[in-house]
């Protein structure tokens, strides 16, 4: 019989030589030096042979388990090629992790904006396909799952591993429903399995004194930048909106005679519409603007292109030139500032959550809708504008 060791030493002749096992497993040398396993067998009174696979790709161990499968479809009388045949008709029927994800995806992806898209499908490109992406779904066992989620977490990548767990439960759990599995390989790896991460949080401020500081040297910016950025720069406080969301408004979202901007579910995150009521203070600031009109469909359009809106990277460049290093505030703070003061001003968290259009399904129902706690979020906005003012000008 075959051992590894004596496979190991087969050497390469001029012409193809067979090595054999036992029960009709053989080992052909090629004289390219490739092996492959053959299986001779007889059926109905005639000898045949069936080609089982190369060596390493097949070990000797999985050669004679196939060797086992194919004698005992054998002994059922059926022909060991026909019976090769069918397994890989059946096996081509199934669905593989990668086949399921893109099914999956194609159903569910009008759920995120584009970008939330491609940056999870680029995830799973490098992450996740390359080790189970070509095994059939009901074939992957949690610890599969395990191995893979704990690549990642060795590499200090918890955020997109948080990500990319939640995208692969889902697509087991739609497969769950489809009857392809019995369950969800994923559910059983709880989060604690993994290394715990600092959270990243985007730098603000939040004390008054702080706070008045920045909103002052925002002003300053009105004389040595454009008038679109310059603006932008000094509503986004007052907004509430991510820097691209802000970057990206056109005259159609502002609603003058409603007093508020409308943002449609292509152009937000969660892909869910968003309204956002405009206190007297924004809504003077658009009414000016619109008096000048920048010849654009944009409300800050690009001073180079007006064509095109201006980029969030030049309001991060604005506050940089005006000596405020990112490690100290980044646009995206005018959020987590807004966030900190409203709590501590004791407005209802769920009326800030929805403004900042935020999804926390313990507390807000997966199914809010834009208009949710709208009448309280006109009072709030209105408020926060004041006291925003009162530090400013006071």
């Amino acid at each position: 019989m075959l051992t590894d060791n004596k496979i190991k030493h087969l050497k390469p002749q001029d012409i193809p030589y067979p090595t054999a096992d036992a029960n009709g497993l053989t080992l052909y040398t090629l004289p390219t030096g490739s092996k492959s396993w053959r299986l001779r067998y007889r059926f109905n009174g005639k000898s045949n042979t069936l080609t089982i696979g190369k060596y390493p790709l097949i070990s000797l161990k999985d050669a004679r388990a196939f060797k086992d499968e194919y004698l005992s479809a054998l002994a059922k009388g059926v022909d060991p090629k026909v019976y090769k045949k069918q397994q890989k008709s059946v096996q081509q029927d199934k669905l593989t992790f990668q086949e399921a994800f893109n099914i999956w995806l194609t159903k569910h992806k009008d759920s995120w904006t584009d970008r939330v898209v491609k940056k999870q499908v680029a995830s799973f490109e490098k992450h996740i396909f390359p080790y189970i992406g070509g095994m059939h779904v009901e074939d992957i066992k949690t610890s599969d799952m395990a191995a893979v989620l704990e690549r990642m977490d060795s590499k200090g990548i918890s955020e997109v591993l948080k990500k990319v767990k939640r995208w692969s439960s889902r697509v087991f759990k739609d497969c769950v429903v489809k009857g392809v599995i019995q369950y969800d390989p994923v559910a059983n790896i709880p989060n604690e399995h993994f290394k715990k991460k600092n959270v990243k949080h985007f730098a603000t401020v939040t004390s008054e004194d702080d706070i008045k500081e920045l909103l002052l040297l925002l002003e300053t910016y009105k004389k040595r930048g454009t008038y679109q950025i310059a603006t932008a720069l000094n509503l986004a406080p007052y907004l509430l909106l991510r820097p691209g969301e802000i970057c990206k408004l056109t005259w159609k979202n502002i609603e003058f005679k409603n007093r508020l901007i409308r943002i449609t579910q292509g152009d937000m995150k969660m892909r869910r519409e968003h309204v956002v009521p405009m206190s007297n203070q924004v809504l003077s600031i658009f009414k000016e603007m619109k008096v000048l009109h920048l010849c654009s469909t944009y409300v800050f359009p690009s001073s180079n292109k007006p064509n095109q809106p201006i980029n969030p990277s030049s309001l991060r460049a604005a506050i940089e030139r005006l000596g405020v290093p990112k490690e100290k505030f980044t646009t995206h703070g005018f959020r987590s500032m807004a966030s900190t003061r409203l709590n501590e001003m004791s407005f209802n968290r769920d009326w800030i959550e929805v403004q900042l259009a935020h999804v926390d399904s313990n507390s807000i129902r997966r199914g809010y809708n834009n208009a949710l706690y709208f009448e309280q979020r006109v009072k709030m906005m209105q408020d926060y504008s004041d006291y925003l003012d009162k530090l400013k000008f006071n």
